[in-house]
Order: structure tokens, then sequence, then C-alpha cells
């Protein structure tokens, strides 16, 4: 019985990993990254700098472009964000994937925090991006955070699990 229950729930994963991933292909991956381009530059506009960020397509791949002054010159650099931007499925995914198993209530209550704490560290790497020319310490720590977004969501959804588990079956006592 336990068998059959854990196959199910890693078939609705599963499911909801496909749903997630088409949807974010046919537009959502577009939205997502205005969306973060927009909390940016409002970050940057609190702080009072000339620097913004904007999404752009360039041969067929989204970018942000980073807009700011540099040694006196108004200059723009793009950065791909594949490796920011794909982890972001997982999460969602992983979300969809409680509501079917927990409820949607108790997803609600995940997701405000995992999407909230997930989207932070994405705002965060956003905001090293503006200061990578002007800054060894930011350079260095947006290095550092460049493929780290996976490991991130993962450690995100292990401990949304670790709350509420949903994969692993607990053992009955008696």
């Amino acid at each position: 019985m336990k068998t059959r229950i854990l196959v199910r729930r890693i078939g609705l994963l599963l499911a909801s990993i496909l749903v997630v991933t088409a949807l974010w292909m046919v537009g959502v991956e577009g939205a997502y990254a205005r969306l973060l381009s927009f909390s940016t530059n409002i970050v940057l506009n609190v702080s009072g700098g000339d620097t913004s960020v904007a999404v752009e397509k360039e041969n067929g791949d989204l970018l942000f472009r980073v807009i700011t002054t540099f040694e006196g010159q108004r200059v723009r650099f793009p950065q791909k964000i594949e490796s920011l931007l794909y982890p972001t499925i997982m999460i969602i995914a992983w979300q969809l994937f409680v509501a079917f198993t927990l409820g949607i209530k108790r997803s609600l209550s995940g997701l405000k925090w995992n999407f909230p704490a997930f989207f932070v560290f994405q705002l965060l790497f956003v905001l090293l991006l503006t200061a990578y020319y002007s800054s060894s310490l930011a350079r260095y720590t947006y290095d550092l955070l460049t493929d780290s977004f996976y490991v991130i969501a993962l450690v995100i959804i292990i401990i949304d699990n670790v709350r509420n588990p949903q994969l692993f079956i607990r053992p009955e006592r008696g």
C-alpha cells in the first residue's frame, strides 16, 4: 500500500514539473524575469543610483541588460538568465505538488515562506550584477552565486519536506 502511495506521489511530482515547465516555456519565464527586473529597479531607485536593469530578448534568449555609469561613461552589459530563473521551476512545481498532496491551505502556508526566500536570493543576485564592475566583493559574491540557485531551491524544498513530509511516508507505530 505504501509503495503505491509513493509511486502516485512521484508521478504527481513529475506531472507538476512538466506542467510548470510547459507554462514556463510559453511565457511565464518572461513575466517572471520582468517582475524580478521591476523589483530590482525599485531597490535601485530607493538607493538613489543611476543604474537600472531591463529584460531583453537577444537571439531568442532572455537576458538582463544592466544600464549604468562606469568610469564616467554610460555602459550596457548583458547577462543571460537561464541559471538564475530555471530553478524557479523547481520551487513552483514543488508548491503545485504540495497543493495536490496536502491541500491548498498548507501549500499556501509553505508558499508564503518558500517563494519569497528564493525571490530574495534572486533579487540579491541581480543587485550584485549591477555592481559587478565597481566592487570586487560584489563580483566575488556574484561569481559564487552564479550556479548556486539549483542548490538553494533544493535546500528550500528539503526544508519544506522536513516540515511537511510529502514524499516519504512515516512508518506506522505499533
